[in-house]
């Protein structure tokens, strides 16, 4: 055989997956700092069951919020939440039915990588949360890196409609829930 088919049949060979091969699932995408998300972990609401929503608490510095969400170091602005609740208007409902809102974040005396998700909790349905000027979709959440121990990071929170909904927030030192309601807004 000659030399130029001998290398032809060893690159086919090199570019065919063996017949037995199986599909592997992705594993945990590392941050350049080669940290790796933890799993998403959100609790569950039962048919029924109230919202187990986080409550509001001050926040120092009111220039930027009077409430936020969580224990932090990163915190959605609980000012977005009307009465606790994300309001869902009908002019806000995209043509595939979802609900883009506003929710601007705050992170204090955190530096380094981070990661939002966010998913519905009480029934099936969609949800995402990300950052408007910084990060990419990454671990099936928002990725992003905070260079400044103080941040404010406008962002949407996208839902599938009303119902109860969670965000997990993970760094480097922390994971926390927030656990929110989404509603139909009041009609003027």
């Amino acid at each position: 055989m000659s030399a130029a088919v001998l290398l032809a049949l060893s690159m086919a060979a090199c570019d065919a997956a063996p017949p037995d091969a199986a599909p592997r699932s992705p594993t945990p995408t590392a941050s350049s700092t080669g940290w790796t998300a933890p799993p998403l972990q959100l609790p569950t609401v039962g048919p029924g069951d109230p919202c187990p929503v986080t409550e509001p608490r001050p926040w120092s510095d009111s220039d930027l919020a009077s409430r936020v969400l969580g224990p932090g170091p990163l915190y959605p602005v609980a000012d977005y939440f009307v009465d606790g609740a994300l309001q869902l208007r009908d002019e806000d409902r995209q043509p595939d039915g979802t609900y883009p809102k506003k929710v601007r974040w705050i992170g204090s005396g955190y530096t380094g990588p981070v990661l939002v998700r966010a998913a519905r909790i009480d029934a099936p349905g969609s949800a995402t949360a990300v950052f408007s000027y910084t990060g990419e979709p990454r671990d099936d959440g928002h990725h992003a890196v905070l260079t400044t121990p103080e941040s404010d990071l406008p962002g949407v929170t996208t839902v599938a409609g009303p119902g109860c909904y969670a965000y997990q927030v993970d760094g480097t030192t922390f994971s926390v829930t927030i656990v929110f309601r989404a509603v139909p807004a009041a009609r003027s």
